[in-house]
């Protein structure tokens, strides 16, 4: 059983967005260019300008660039000016206001100053600059109109940078991998291949391919070990992979520095949440107890501390012997680490997770808290309020996608559940297999999608009437397993379950696909008796015949089709069409279609009704050789009597009359009555004319 911890907290930096993953990177930069000479005032004063920028004096610096470039428009140094007025923009204030106050710099210095050294660097810090405002589309496009100028100089790669750091942005994983390595085959520079590096790396974890991005990462913090270090994001990542990879004590070291480096960092409690998760793994419980309680302690009121409290609460009741006196080594333990044991007992133990249960009704903290309840209850034993317990959170829908609990609280039902079930189908009883399979809870089906049970819970659902919710489980089956005995099963069952909510257009549907993905499965014969069905109950006579015909003729030495040539017969009657019916009705008895009492007495009335009474009763004495019941014997015996009526035969008619003799039946003692008198009156006739 597993009740343990899981990996997963609140948003941690090994998750966090590439927004925040851009406000974190600090794209290199090493601002305006000095170009250009001149002696005059505008150097003097673009040196006291540049003083000031150095200094941090905004005002003092943006009125003396002003005064170069608008003062002496035609000097060398107004591009250096005015690249430093727009960077001014951007240092004093990052308001919109003066964000837009920088662009409208830069896009005067393209224009007036196009072949400038500024001019170049000014097209991708534009596009720097629209990036950092998530205006994606225009970065990219400024960021690809700088590249296609200087394709194959450092400006030209600092712009490939910033298209993959777009894409970074653009959730454009693969595009961003490409584009960084790319630039880190053609780059010489340090830190854009840092960088690309860090880039590359990113892009590789969004992927999920954990292998790959560990490489990077473990490449930039062998080469730029201070850079890493001072990446949050990055150092969170790379401890996150280690995690992944079971690496656990480098794990473990990173999610140390991240803490030491970042102890006020938004995400320091859940990299503690993590370290303390991975020692507990690792059986390194004290530690892992000092850190659970070093979390509550110091990050009150924050999601991973009250996680923490969970599990240290957990991980204390699972030490604690069953006397519930804690031993000598784990009090010294628990002082050592300055996490004094509580006396909790088990009873407050259990409500204590309840109440941080209902506090927490919302989220996963929860969810596990009452999965935590529910694993105790089983430990001990005490089956039934477990399965509610876990039931509890399987039905939980609150805590969002990023909340385990519930599908982990569902695998523990079917493992308690399963047995159970498959011993109600081996005794027929599927009362208790219904009730058992919705004691899962919420889309219980998950646990049995390729297991031949869930066929079983389907069929029991059908045979009790619960028709819509078995074709619910049927549909399922036909999508999501890859086993095709259990597929064909659940074709057919589906097809059943339409035919009996009178939907023959699905039923079709779904008969059709059978015999196109099974031709020659176990349930071919069924599927072909249950599709001619449903052609006749929708009326398609025309399609029905068809078919048929088709059908015996692909198919020259199969089983059925004596079988067939009974339901064209069927089909051609229906048509009106006795006589082919006859034909029909014949081939199938050459073929060797069982001479049944019905099927015989079907075969006479045919013949009869084409008054072709001889033959009729001739098969009419068949059947009353065949030993029927009793009313197929009066049927019989009283056909036979109206056959030698026909044929102006008396005498025959009489003694098959008085063969049929008294019955219990009043309407055919009303039939044999009248044609006795018709009978009487037929010798009669030829007297009277003498």
């Amino acid at each position: 059983m597993h009740a343990g911890s899981t990996t997963a907290t609140p948003s941690t930096s090994a998750h966090a967005s590439d927004s925040a993953e851009l406000v974190l990177t600090n794209l290199p930069d090493d601002g305006p260019r000095l170009e250009g000479q001149s002696q005059g005032m505008d150097a003097l004063a673009l040196q006291e300008g540049l003083n000031a920028y150095g200094r941090g004096e905004w005002s003092q610096a943006r009125r003396l660039f002003e005064k170069v470039v608008s003062q002496q428009p035609e000097s060398a140094l107004t591009p250096t000016a005015m690249a430093f007025l727009a960077e001014t923009s951007l240092k004093e204030d990052t308001a919109n206001g003066n964000r837009l106050d920088a662009l409208d710099r830069y896009k005067t210095l393209l224009r007036d100053y196009p072949q400038s050294l500024n001019a170049k660097r000014a097209e991708w810090r534009m596009a720097d600059v629209y990036l950092s405002q998530g205006w994606h589309q225009e970065a990219q496009s400024l960021y690809e109109r700088a590249l296609s100028h200087n394709a194959q100089s450092p400006d030209g790669e600092r712009a490939l940078l910033g298209l993959g750091y777009t894409a970074l942005a653009l959730d454009k994983w693969r595009d961003a991998e490409l584009t960084f390595e790319d630039l880190r085959k053609r780059s010489s520079h340090d830190l854009i291949l840092l960088h690309a590096t860090m880039g590359l790396a990113s892009s590789l974890f969004h992927q999920r391919r954990t292998q790959d991005a560990s490489a990077m990462y473990d490449l930039a913090y062998r080469r730029w070990p201070k850079s890493l270090r001072m990446n949050p994001l990055a150092l969170g990542r790379y401890a996150s992979i280690q995690l992944e990879l079971h690496h656990e004590v480098i794990g473990r070291g990173l999610l140390l520095q991240f803490y030491n480096l970042y102890p006020a960092h938004q995400d320091a409690p859940a990299m503690l949440l993590r370290l303390a998760d991975s020692l507990q793994s690792s059986q390194y419980l004290p530690s892992a107890e000092f850190f659970y309680g070093f979390i509550a302690a110091h990050y009150v009121e924050t999601p991973p501390a009250a996680l923490a409290a969970v599990r240290l609460a957990t991980l204390r009741v699972k030490q604690t012997p069953a006397d519930g006196t804690p031993s000598a080594s784990q009090s010294a333990a628990r002082l050592m680490y300055d996490t004094p044991p509580p006396n909790q007992s088990v009873e407050e133990y259990l409500k204590y997770m309840r109440a941080v249960a209902a506090q927490h009704d919302h989220d996963a903290i929860g969810s596990e808290a009452l999965f935590q309840v529910a694993a105790h209850l089983e430990q001990a034993e005490e089956i039934a309020p477990a399965l509610i317990a876990y039931k509890q959170v399987a039905d939980r829908s609150s805590g969002g996608p990023d909340d385990p609990w519930p599908a982990k609280a569902g695998e523990r039902l079917a493992t308690i559940l399963r047995p159970w079930m498959e011993a109600a189908v081996r005794s027929h009883d599927d009362l208790t297999l219904t009730t058992l399979f919705h004691r899962h809870g919420p889309a219980a089906e998950r646990h049995y999608l390729s297991s031949p049970l869930l066929l079983e819970i389907a069929d029991a659902h059908d045979r009790l009437g619960f028709t819509t919710e078995a074709g619910r489980l049927y549909q399922l089956m036909t999508k999501g397993t890859k086993r095709p005995l259990v597929t064909e099963q659940a074709l057919l069952g589906l097809a059943k379950v339409y035919l009996s909510q009178h939907d023959t257009a699905a039923a079709r549907k779904v008969l059709e696909r059978y015999r196109l993905e099974y031709p020659t499965g176990q349930g071919e014969q069924e599927a072909l008796h249950l599709l001619v069905q449903t052609m006749a109950d929708e009326g398609d006579l025309a399609g029905l015949l068809h078919f048929c015909r088709a059908w015996m003729l692909h198919h020259p030495q199969h089983a059925d089709r004596p079988w067939m040539y009974q339901q064209m017969a069927t089909v051609f009657l229906r048509l009106n069409k006795h006589e082919e019916a006859v034909i029909a009705t014949e081939e199938a008895f050459k073929a060797g279609a069982p001479k049944t009492i019905d099927a015989l007495l079907a075969y006479a009335d045919l013949l009869a009704q084409m008054k072709r009474y001889q033959e009729a009763i001739d098969v009419y004495h068949s059947v009353i050789e065949k030993k029927p019941n009793q009313s197929q014997l009066q049927w019989a015996r009283l056909q036979i009597v109206r056959g030698w009526q026909a044929l102006k035969q008396p005498d025959r008619a009489t003694v098959a009359l008085a063969e049929l003799g008294q019955t219990d039946d009043a309407l055919v003692t009303r039939f044999s009555s009248s044609i006795h008198e018709s009978i009487k009156q037929e010798r009669q006739l030829p007297q009277e004319g003498l």
